[in-house]
């Protein structure tokens, strides 16, 4: 998107042909548990309709022919895809903000902030349509005190984690970029993936799903709950551990999956966290 924003055509990334195969793609690798984000996804699948739509408009009025309003489109688009993804319309902006950082007209403010806010409401609507939730409610709800909700002494620890995410985003990058120059210096490994382009995602999910499965190793880092179920249980605020020991802390829900008879809680966040960062 940053390269078709700078004015660069690509052939068949903004087609209906790539829309039913991102669509289709996406729930069956979301569903499939594998560890992928839909970020990138939803950002691409939201700029296939945003141009989509304005070719069918075209029909009925030129001025949807008109490149500088296409680049707008795309623009709010790349809002809507962050917007109904984490149900966050101002991010949604920040993110086309940052998509589009040589330059962003001040008029794409409020259409992407309309755009991402009417995605965003819709995301959870669908939710209570399909009877998940009773009413529109946050995607990752606390359940801290509305009076209370932290000590001014956790604020630094809450810097911390942020500024260790940070750097720990950072090295995931460096190291996935280090991979991919690895991969494209070798000539086997180019040949191999040119020739059997269906085979290196099959052996990569064959790979995933046999050190994730539950009943196997994926007992040691809870293989058995889906990201989303995963992602609740680490952010909520209940504690796993009493006066910091694990084993005498009753589990409860979907926090049962990371309990294990023979292995410490700890340890088995340490294993999640490496798999889930090396996997990904």
């Amino acid at each position: 998107m940053k390269t078709i924003l700078r004015g660069v055509v690509l052939k068949e990334y903004l087609t209906l042909k790539t829309f039913v195969a991102k669509v289709i793609g996406l729930t069956c690798a979301l569903g499939s548990g594998m560890p992928l984000g839909k970020e990138g996804p939803f950002v691409h699948i939201a700029s296939l309709c945003a141009a989509l739509l304005s070719k069918f408009m075209s029909l009925f009025g030129g001025i949807y022919e008109n490149e500088s309003r296409n680049i707008e489109m795309l623009a709010a688009a790349c809002a809507v895809g962050v917007g109904c993804c984490f149900a966050a319309p101002i991010g949604g902006v920040l993110f086309s903000i940052e998509v589009t950082s040589t330059f962003f007209a001040v008029r794409n403010y409020w259409r992407g902030f309309f755009a991402a806010t009417f995605s965003a409401f819709i995301f959870r609507v669908l939710a209570v349509w399909n009877r998940e939730e009773e009413t529109i409610t946050a995607l990752f709800k606390t359940r801290f005190r509305l009076d209370f909700p932290f000590d001014l002494q956790e604020l630094p620890a809450f810097a911390v984690i942020g500024i260790a995410s940070g750097f720990g985003g950072a090295l995931f990058v460096y190291l996935n970029r280090l991979i991919v120059q690895f991969m494209r210096k070798q000539k086997t490994i180019n040949k191999f993936l040119m020739k059997k382009r269906l085979l290196y995602p099959a052996l990569v999910t064959l790979l995933i799903s046999t050190l994730t499965f539950p009943p196997g190793f994926g007992q040691y880092m809870a293989g058995k709950l889906t990201q989303k179920e995963s992602l609740v249980t680490l952010l909520d605020n209940r504690t796993w551990a009493k006066q910091g020991i694990a084993e005498e802390f009753d589990y409860i829900g979907h926090s049962q999956a990371w309990q294990h008879p023979q292995v410490n809680v700890f340890v088995t966040l340490v294993i999640f966290i490496v798999m889930k960062v090396t996997l990904a």
